[in-house]
This record gives C-alpha cells, sequence and structure tokens, in this order.
C-alpha cells in the first residue's frame, strides 16, 4: 500500500470516528454483521467484545 493511500485511509478513519452515530443505527449494523443476536448479545465467535464494549442504551 503506498503512503498515500495509508494518509487517505486515516484521515477517513478519522472522519468516521468523529461522527456522530445513532445507537439503533450500530445495533443494526453489528446484527447484520453478525455479530450481534436480535436479542443485542454478542455471537458466539465474538463473545470476548462484550467485556470492552457498552451496547446499552
Amino acid at each position: 500500500m503506498e503512503a498515500n493511500q495509508i494518509k487517505l485511509l486515516a484521515s477517513l478513519a478519522k472522519k468516521i470516528k468523529s461522527e456522530r452515530k445513532e445507537r439503533a443505527k450500530v445495533v443494526a449494523s453489528l446484527q447484520s454483521a453478525k455479530i450481534l443476536t436480535k436479542n443485542e448479545n454478542f455471537t458466539g465467535h465474538y463473545s470476548n467484545l462484550k467485556k470492552v464494549v457498552n451496547i446499552s442504551a
């Protein structure tokens, strides 16, 4: 990967991180990626994430 591409990706990551996110959209995205169940529990492969992620309202 070229240095310019790395800079562009880093810039994009900063922009995404600074954007305000709606909880419902984040939960829906995680569910569509099979990271969360419909009951908002982490699936088996991602169960360790509950130690560092707070998805409570």
